[in-house]
Order: structure tokens, then C-alpha cells, then sequence
């Protein structure tokens, strides 16, 4: 989804990087030398300039703006990072780039005017200085900047504009071999770890069209204040993904949970979020029915309807754009 944003530079990797290039500046035979030495200089601070700039905006460029983000994207970032911290970094990138370039040209005006190679290396020095300390300076945001982006490169790219249907329920109810089962052994599974869980993606043709399912980690039937932070993003991606929701029940003796806790669960979830939700028991190979709708992902059994109803889903969300554009 994010692999777009580029590596993020240390303080010192971007001073190495500029002081490297332009130390192997050297300019062709001129008449003075101190003609020689300015053109040198003034060449030098260009390319620091060029070299620490260029990387800079490339990173104010390819950062997301956090505004722009969709919901899920924004409560996920800000759940594991102060959105204003992040701001507050890109816009200490921003004022330090702004600085570079407008010193730089200062400091190119007054060598034009010095007569002596002495004053012209003491320009240099100090522009050498001001230069590392500012760019010293970031080294707090570029590093915080860097965690960002390889949290950023984990989250899963979920696709907003085709029909989603998204596995929640109780941790251990089936939700991983369900998406396995709907999406098949040969389609695409995306993993996007977190700190001990994960969120699956997977993909379906139906009639021709791309349908995605989403694998959320297991919620439990306790207070928001107590929940974790998996517990947290799970609920995220129920309340910020517009797709149907595919409660699962597991009420074989291998759960951990009482059926209260899942029903408590469940109206909790159905009486927060918009979304349609489906209630669905699973393991009915090992339990007696309790629900309209019941599966094995072992014996298959209840999976072709399953499906069935997950088409008509889709057929629903087709008919429901359609209506919405006028086509």
C-alpha cells in the first residue's frame, strides 16, 4: 500500500552523502586561482544543497498527508502514532529544507564578493557547520519518520471500491481457515502482521468480479477501555470498511467463550456499526446447531450456501452502485 514511501536518511547518512559528492568537485584550469577556488566552493555548496534538499522533499512528497488518508488508514496510524507528532515531524522536514536553500543562496551571493582563498575557505567552513547543525537538528524527526514508514509499508492495502466482506467474532471461532476456505488454496493471501496478529486479505472472482475478504484478529467481550491494541484495529476495520460483516459463533466445547459472551459481543458490534451483519456457527461438526446458518471448514458442510448468500451480496452491491450513479 505504502511501499511508494521512500527510505528515510539519518542526519548523518545525508551529511556523509552530501560532503562525499561535493568533495569530488574540482574545477578545470582558470586563469586566477581564486577564480578556481570560488567556482569550487560555490559549485560545493550547490551540490549539498541539490544532494540533502532532494532527499528531503522527496520525503515530504511521498509521506501520506494525513488528512487525505481514508478513515481506516488515519485510525490506524494514529492508534500506534501521535498524528501530531507526525505533522509536527514533516513540517520540522519542511522548515529545514526551506532554510538550506535560502542560506545557500546567501551564502553563493557573498563568495562573489571576497578577493582572498582565505576568506573563501572560511565561507565554505561555516556553511560546512550551519549546514550539520541544521541538518543535526532533524535527526529526532527522521528517525520517527523511518518507524513510521516501516509501520506504514505493514498495513494491509485494502481495496475500498469493490465489495468487502469482512470474518469477526471471538479469537479461535475459524476465521483464518474460513477466508481459506471462500477464497481457495490458489488466490492471493495477504499477510500483514502486527505485533502477534495478523490481518488476512484474500480475493474471489464472483461472476467475473474481484470480491475481498478480510480476516480481522479475534475480539473479546470486555469494556473498549480494556481492550488491546489488536483488539482495537480489529474494530477499526469493522467500523471504518464499508462491507458486509460475517459474525462467527463457535459453540463447540473447544471455545474458550460461553455463548453470552459471543451474543454480548455481537450486539455490541451490530448495534455500533451500519454494516449488514450475518451471523454464521461454525465447527457444526463438532456441536449441535443453534444458528440458521452453520459450516465446517472440515467437512465443508454449509460452505455452498454460504457462498450462495455471498453472491447474492454481491449482486446487491452491484445493483446498489448502479442506483447510485444511474447506470
Amino acid at each position: 500500500m505504502f511501499d511508494y514511501i521512500p527510505t528515510v536518511l539519518r542526519s548523518q547518512e545525508i551529511i556523509d552523502k552530501s560532503f562525499h559528492k561535493a568533495s569530488n568537485i574540482v574545477e578545470p584550469y582558470f586563469p586566477k586561482k581564486e577564480d578556481k577556488i570560488r567556482k569550487e566552493i560555490t559549485d560545493r555548496i550547490s551540490t549539498i544543497e541539490s544532494i540533502a534538499c532532494g532527499h528531503l522533499d522527496k520525503l515530504i512528497r511521498k509521506f501520506p498527508t494525513i488528512e487525505t488518508l481514508n478513515p481506516f488508514y488515519y485510525d490506524l496510524i494514529d492508534l500506534m502514532f501521535d498524528v501530531d507528532k507526525y505533522k509536527l515531524s514533516l513540517g520540522n522536514i519542511q522548515w529545514t529544507t526551506n532554510k538550506i536553500k535560502d542560506f545557500s543562496t546567501v551564502y553563493i551571493k557573498k563568495l562573489k564578493s571576497l578577493k582572498t582563498i582565505d576568506n573563501m575557505n572560511s565561507v565554505m567552513k561555516t556553511y560546512y557547520g550551519r549546514f550539520s547543525s541544521l541538518i543535526n537538528n532533524i535527526n529526532k524527526d527522521l528517525l520517527y519518520l523511518g518507524e513510521c514508514k516501516n509501520y506504514l509499508k505493514r498495513l494491509p492495502g485494502i481495496i475500498m471500491n469493490i465489495p468487502t466482506f469482512i470474518i469477526a467474532g471471538i479469537p479461535n471461532s475459524g476465521k483464518s481457515s474460513l477466508i481459506t476456505k471462500l477464497t481457495g488454496t490458489n488466490t492471493e493471501i495477504a499477510s500483514y502482521p502486527f505485533t502477534t496478529k495478523e490481518i488476512l486479505l484474500g480475493y474471489k472472482n464472483i461472476n467475473s468480479r474481484k470480491v475481498q475478504f478480510i480476516d480481522t484478529p479475534g475480539i473479546l467481550d470486555r469494556d473498549m477501555s480494556k481492550r488491546n491494541d489488536i483488539e482495537k484495529r480489529a474494530i477499526i476495520a469493522l467500523s471504518k470498511i464499508e462491507g458486509t460483516i460475517l459474525f462467527l459463533f463457535d459453540y463447540s466445547n473447544t471455545s474458550k467463550y460461553t455463548v453470552e459472551e459471543q451474543n454480548n459481543l455481537y450486539n455490541e458490534i451490530s448495534g455500533t456499526f451500519n454494516n449488514k451483519i450475518i451471523r454464521i456457527q461454525t465447527k457444526i461438526d463438532m456441536c449441535d446447531r443453534m444458528e440458521d446458518i452453520c459450516i465446517s471448514t472440515v467437512t465443508k458442510q454449509g460452505l455452498d450456501e454460504l457462498n450462495s448468500i455471498i453472491e447474492r451480496g454481491v449482486n446487491d452491491y452491484y445493483v446498489a452502485r448502479n442506483q447510485e450513479t444511474g447506470y
